[in-house]
């Protein structure tokens, strides 16, 4: 492949040939690293809005529990943790 790209450019010298073809792999390297970057990126966003769409329900869940036992406790009863239930 080297040599390939050499015969290209055969007029030009040697340190010429060298700079085009390090030009050219650093845009081939440049270019996969943003790509794969991106990939990446969008991967990781994505299990961070999972994670989050998880936590807001499990959220609500212990909400929606606190509302129930502040209910118990505030009518003067009282709450039974090992059944869950106001007595």
């Amino acid at each position: 492949m080297i040599g390939t790209l050499f015969s290209l450019f055969g007029g030009a010298g040697l340190i010429t040939k060298l700079i085009i073809i390090g030009s050219l792999a650093v845009t081939l390297l440049g270019a996969y690293g943003i790509w794969h970057h991106k990939v990446y990126r969008s991967g990781y966003d994505r299990a961070i809005s999972d994670i989050a769409a998880a936590d807001a329900k499990a959220v609500e869940r212990a909400t929606a529990a606190r509302s129930v036992f502040k209910t118990c406790r505030e009518s003067g009863r009282k709450w039974d943790q090992a059944t869950g239930t106001c007595s």
